[in-house]
């Protein structure tokens, strides 16, 4: 058929040359060349026989259906239909939902059209597929295969039950899914969904009854762009997300009353995932996520979900964890067994009161918390393994678990006085924490310190002994400091050989046999007090009265000293020999 049928409207016959053209037809304005055009109904039964049967194109053009500003009329039913040439409907309006279900198209654009709702499921398209600035109800691309692009940029779509406005699990594109500045009223779901790119920048999402991005289990070969995005409600779910390349996440504001601001359980990221300023309402889930580069949150405002700003049990992190820059966290920091290969950064972040940090057996390059402007109630570094520790006294919560705590370095490098107090906030005794630290102590060469160490390990073990466990460790406090004061051991000796020599020299005692060496206080005092000397003096003289008490408080005072100081010389020596 070379020209249309004789009884269509003006306006139909003008789309069946314009085909022919390949040229656009305009029917938004009338021209002063062409007063019909004022008339811009189409119906849309026209339309699908001019794309199932296209008219005969003109020699050198390339037949398309480009129709602006129309209004179509009646249902454009396609579904299951293999049309053969490019479509686009641009700023045009649809009075019934557009069928396209199951079928095959080159190319398809509904630029800034409005239709009360597109259902494409399973939809095949050999190009783009572009919705840029279309107002529509719900957009349904259940297994849709797109081989181009896919443009949501300055889309409206809004749901009009409890669904959602974009239904497009499993969705295929090959291309890009650009959906910046997007206004979803019941958000968006692709789970499943692949693409080269997803871009949702600056859009407005918003659900009441579930994510309002569903993305779990969603494969992107680059980035997935979100920076700026508005969540009123629902959140953000990227539960087994891949992505090729970066998170972006810079700046947005993401809402969920009832669950995660942002919930990403086992999601892998080849780079980092950004998010310098974000506030999450809800908080962020990251258990056992993989992390290729950082995890940057610097800036970031995080509110709890139950006891969690950030849960991320098992994650691992290759590079950095930047929660600097007065990042704001109003729950808990729950990080048991990750891996976090670089800095752990917290420099300069604001915890509420009843917040904690909880990195029990985890692994950390480096934990810097030099400067926090407020403190957490605690932290939990249980069987943690740390490369470096960066704190300070005034940067230390109130209450820290150290037990099996392992570390290389603590910066700076403070006198055992002043990091004693760092053990004293353990709760509970813990002998690891005191041997890890008097071992850091000896391993840059300062033994004075190691030795205040342990000594302040045996008095906290002192404590909670039993009494008459506590009254021997005073003893051994007292007169050789548990083997790491031995000058007191001297002391000590010194103390009650003068004190025994005066007493006998003042009431000397009676002599044993008439032949015997003349009496010396000090002598006799030794040989009392020292078990292991023997200079005849204890043999030939034997005290009586009250003496006679004195001598044997003396040799069981020498005794109970002399056994303290091979006890704690011993240890010493075992110290020395490790």
């Amino acid at each position: 058929m070379s020209t249309p049928p004789a009884q269509w409207p003006p306006n139909a016959q003008q789309l069946w040359h314009a085909i022919c053209k390949g040229l656009a037809l305009d029917l938004s304005a009338p021209t002063p060349e062409s007063t019909i055009r004022q008339d811009r109904e189409v119906a849309a039964g026209t339309i699908a026989r001019l794309l199932l049967q296209p008219p005969p194109p003109h020699p050198g053009a390339v037949p398309r259906l480009h129709l602006i500003g129309a209004t179509i009329t009646g249902s454009l039913q396609l579904s299951y239909a293999q049309v053969e040439i490019p479509v686009a409907f641009v700023n045009c309006r649809f009075e019934n939902e557009v069928d396209l279900s199951d079928a095959s198209f080159r190319a398809v654009e509904l630029t800034g059209s409005s239709l009360p709702g597109l259902s494409a499921d399973r939809l095949k398209v050999e190009g783009d597929l572009t919705l840029s600035r279309t107002v529509s109800g719900a957009v349904s691309l259940f297994r849709s295969d797109i081989a181009g692009d896919m443009w949501l940029d300055g889309a409206e779509l809004a749901s009009q039950d409890a669904g959602y406005a974009l239904r497009a699990p499993q969705l295929r594109v090959g291309g890009g899914l650009y959906a910046q500045s997007i206004d979803a009223k019941g958000g968006l779901n692709l789970w499943g969904a692949q693409a080269f790119a997803l871009e949702v920048s600056k859009g407005c999402l918003s659900s009441a009854n579930h994510a309002a991005l569903r993305c779990d289990g969603l494969r992107i070969a680059q980035d997935l762009s979100c920076t700026e995005l508005s969540v009123d409600e629902g959140g953000i779910s990227l539960f087994g997300a891949t992505i090729g390349g970066q998170c972006w996440f810079n700046r947005a504001v993401v809402r969920n009353h009832t669950g995660w601001a942002v919930s990403a359980p086992s999601i892998r990221v080849g780079g980092g995932i950004y998010g310098n300023g974000m506030t999450a309402h809800g908080g962020l889930n990251l258990f056992a996520a993989a992390v290729g580069e950082s995890l940057e949150l610097s800036g970031c405002t995080l509110t709890s979900h139950g006891d969690h700003a950030l849960r991320a049990p098992g994650a691992h992190i290759e590079a950095n964890l930047n929660l600097n820059g007065g990042a704001t966290i109003t729950s808990g920091l729950t990080l048991p067994r990750a891996e976090v290969k670089g800095t752990l950064r917290l420099t300069n972040c604001t915890f509420a009161e009843t917040s904690t940090i909880d990195l029990q057996h985890a692994t950390v390059g480096v934990l810097d918390m030099m400067s926090i402007d407020t403190r957490p109630s605690a932290c939990n570094l249980r069987a943690a393994t740390i490369g470096r520790i960066a704190d300070s006294p005034s940067s230390w919560p109130p209450r820290i678990e150290l037990d099996g705590l392992t570390y290389q370095d603590l910066r700076p490098l403070l006198p055992a006085a002043q990091r004693l107090a760092w053990l004293d906030r353990n709760s509970g005794y813990s002998p690891h924490a005191y041997e890890r630290l008097a071992t850091h102590y000896r391993q840059l060469g300062h033994d004075d310190d190691a030795r205040t160490v342990q000594l302040a390990r045996h008095r906290r073990r002192r404590s909670s002994a039993q009494l008459p466990a506590r009254l021997w460790g005073h003893f051994e406090d007292l007169t050789v400091g548990y083997g790491y004061r031995p000058g007191r051991a001297l002391v000590s000796l010194f103390a009650l050989t003068t004190l025994a020599a005066t007493v006998f020299a003042a009431v000397p005692p009676q002599p044993v046999r008439t032949n015997g060496p003349v009496f010396q206080p000090v002598a006799f005092a030794l040989d009392l007090i020292l078990p292991v000397l023997d200079l005849g003096q204890e043999k030939a003289f034997m005290p009586s009265g009250a003496t006679a008490w004195v001598a044997w408080a003396s040799a069981i005072a020498g005794w109970l000293l002399t056994t303290t100081v091979i006890a704690g010389l011993t240890r010493r020596l075992a110290r020395s020999g490790h």
